[in-house]
């Protein structure tokens, strides 16, 4: 492949619902421009950009591929991302590289939570935008309302690139509205011709319609366009440039993959009218001697700094760093700072990616993608720059995990292993987290969805040789005491030389909640002498952790010893240890244990539409609605929920709201749980010891 300017360079993501054909898309785009002999198919598991297998396995992406094609002396990056909000990384990161984005619909079901997502992402990324209506062609295709429903949830702006010549099983190909012809796919390549006269009053009226929204984009063109002139092929571009930029249309194609029309369509759109790096706006970086932020403008001219945007363990290429030049060009034979670790990074492995096949090059220029191995150091989100001119690029920021599975190895000698082979899947996976959980001693794996863990699973089978299990975790129980009580702890042991004696007299008292642990001394006369009182405090701590109703720590205590007695020789700190323990077991029981459970504050935003639904099954998990607010297409509903309840709510959530629904939580405070959970609870704890026994 040979190597590009970035004016000649255009960065697009491929977004959208999975299974909306994105990837077929892509293989139509190859076979068109005779970049394969054939186009690859999700059923036979060889596409140029689904080549992971857990993707053929799936038969959907899961994770982002780069794709270009060269076209009309161009270089186009397609980044094909995941439609699935389960790896949301992968596609905020592609946003964040792009320089315009095209959403690809599924014609037989239209405006999906997919569609949404990605149209989101180009609203917060500033992205300008187009829609590709595919499978144009399948005998359930809706042409005429999925249109509507575009204008219904995103406004005006909307202007047809080309018309559909018949919908579904009637399909004969689509009028290309600049070009005036009409494409027709015969095997998968394109053929053109005159615009049948049934259709070419409606394709003139819908031009008319075009050539005015773009006269709309230049002040020159309005002018020349309200006295009547024509407006030529190159002005009419200009126009629609200007307008998308601006973000003031939105184009709308259509496209049958698996016959191959639309796509030259789309190729030329691209190249004519969406930017190039740094036409519609530059990188944020902040220069690492000054602090001060600062705009990269994708200038070649410049010392040369790059991002990596992600990174791959390839079992045969080793590790891929995949990264955009932001000023500058990157070359083989240099060292850069990679300033995210401070570290020097020597390049010697400088190549492109289209799909998993790699193709060596010297050099890339600013605003290209390419790809680095074996810089073992470097992971997603790290800059890497010329060390003359050291600047810093902060990550992608990422929504917080919402499904939490605790994840132990099936067999003990891979116990060891699986910390770090997560450590090596988050490298890649910057939206995966591990960590330890010190209250139920459990390792936690966390994630955007089930099937993100389902298939970071998966990935330490295959690639790590580790095998583990997934469970829902233990919840982090506390008990507490709702009643003042006092009693005595006496230990009393005679084995030949020295006994061991302690006897103290404790009252307990519950505080407020977050109050946590008190220890108060009310003894006198000395009948307990003074250097025993951290000792006796030290036993009813140990004796809290170890709970008395279910063994979950026992919080928000008074304890105050006030009374006892001592042997002068027998007495130790020992043995005060133990009656203190034995103390707060004996009056703890007295004095109302209940069980505390973690409430969490969770915020969920759904469609209007799903509201009284999610409501109702919040209400069946113990939820408390605290309000509901609009945010915008979505109503978001603020509500305390236990932790226990939880369990499965990604799921049950996106089932509920067809996946247009998401939510986080987090703990907020404890409550008492009801008696009738309490009961359960208990009840476990005994059949758990009377198993051990």
């Amino acid at each position: 492949m040979r190597e590009y300017p970035g004016s000649q360079v255009r960065n697009v993501i491929l977004a959208g619902h999975s299974h909306s054909g994105k990837t077929s898309l892509i293989e139509a785009l190859l076979f068109n421009t005779s970049t394969v002999d054939k186009p690859g198919t999700i059923s036979d598991g060889n596409t140029v950009s689904d080549y992971d297998p857990e993707e053929v396995r799936r038969a959907s992406s899961i994770n982002l591929s780069i794709v270009p094609i060269e076209y009309r002396q161009h270089k186009i990056n397609i980044l094909d991302a995941p439609g699935s909000p389960d790896f949301i990384g992968d596609i905020r990161n592609a946003a964040r590289v792009a320089d315009a984005m095209v959403i690809v619909i599924d014609s037989t079901s239209g405006v999906d939570f997919g569609t949404l997502m990605a149209w989101e992402l180009a609203e917060e990324f500033r992205l300008p935008r187009m829609f590709v209506l595919n499978k144009i062609n399948h005998e359930k295709a809706k042409f005429e309302s999925v249109l509507e429903q575009l204008k219904q949830s995103f406004g005006c702006g909307l202007v047809l690139m080309n018309l559909p010549y018949g919908v579904g099983s009637g399909f004969r190909g689509s009028v290309n509205l600049l070009k005036m012809q009409l494409a027709s796919g015969d095997n998968g390549r394109v053929e053109y011709s005159d615009i049948p006269t049934d259709i070419a009053s409606q394709a003139h009226e819908l031009r008319a319609a075009l050539i005015e929204a773009a006269a709309e984009g230049d002040d020159e063109l309005t002018a020349k366009f309200l006295e009547g002139q024509v407006l030529g092929p190159a002005e009419v571009l200009r126009g629609l440039k200007e307008d998308l930029l601006e973000h003031r249309l939105c184009p709308v194609s259509v496209a049958s993959a698996t016959e191959g029309t639309g796509c030259m369509t789309l190729l030329d759109f691209i190249v004519e009218c969406f930017p190039a790096p740094g036409e519609e706006g530059p990188f944020t970086a902040t220069d690492a001697k000054t602090g001060k932020q600062m705009a990269l403008k994708y200038d070649e001219a410049l010392p040369a700094s790059a991002w990596i945007f992600k990174t791959i363990s390839d079992p045969f290429a080793g590790h891929l760093s995949y990264f955009k030049v932001l000023n500058g060009t990157i070359a083989n034979d240099t060292t850069l700072l990679n300033t995210s670790r401070g570290i020097e990074e020597r390049i010697a492995h400088l190549q492109v990616a289209r799909g998993k096949k790699l193709e060596p090059v010297s050099k890339v220029a600013a605003g290209d993608i390419g790809v680095l191995t074996r810089l073992n150091n470097t992971h997603t989100g790290d800059t890497l720059c010329d060390s003359r001119a050291p600047l810093k690029i902060n990550p992608t920021e990422m929504p917080r995990q919402v499904v939490h599975m605790a994840i132990k190895a099936l067999r003990k000698e891979d116990e060891d292993k699986v910390a770090l082979a997560m450590h090596r899947l988050m490298e890649q996976d910057p939206t995966l987290h591990l960590h330890r959980d010190t209250e139920t001693h459990e390792t936690i794996l966390s994630g955007m969805g089930d099937t993100h863990l389902d298939v970071a699973v998966n990935r330490l089978k295959t690639q790590n040789k580790v095998d583990v299990e997934l469970h829902n975790p233990k919840i982090a129980y506390r008990e507490t005491l709702t009643r003042t009580a006092k009693g005595q702890g006496r230990h009393k042991k005679q084995s030949g030389g020295h006994g061991q004696f302690g006897d103290c007299w404790i009252r307990l008292e519950p505080l407020p909640e977050g109050s946590g642990f008190e220890f108060g001394w009310e003894v006198v006369g000395g009948v307990v002498p003074t250097k025993y009182q951290p000792s006796i405090e030290k036993g009813i701590i140990q004796a809290m952790q170890r709970g008395v109703l279910t063994g979950h720590p026992v919080v928000d205590v008074r304890a105050v010893c006030y009374d006892g007695s001592h042997h002068s020789v027998d007495s130790s700190d020992m043995a005060f240890q133990i009656a203190a323990s034995k103390a707060f077991a004996i009056v703890a029981r007295e004095a109302g244990p209940a069980v505390l459970e973690p409430i969490c504050r969770t915020v969920i935003s759904v469609p209007e539409a799903d509201v009284g639904d999610v409501m109702g099954d919040l209400n069946s998990r113990r939820g408390k609605i605290l309000g509901i607010d609009v945010k915008g297409r979505n109503q978001v509903i603020d509500a305390m929920v236990p932790q226990s309840e939880l369990a499965g709510y990604s799921r049950q959530l996106r089932s509920l709201t067809q996946g247009r629904g998401t939510f986080q939580a987090t703990t907020d405070h404890y409550e008492r749980v009801p008696t009738a959970i309490q009961e359960t609870l208990i009840a476990g704890v005994g059949e758990l010891n009377d198993s051990e026994v």
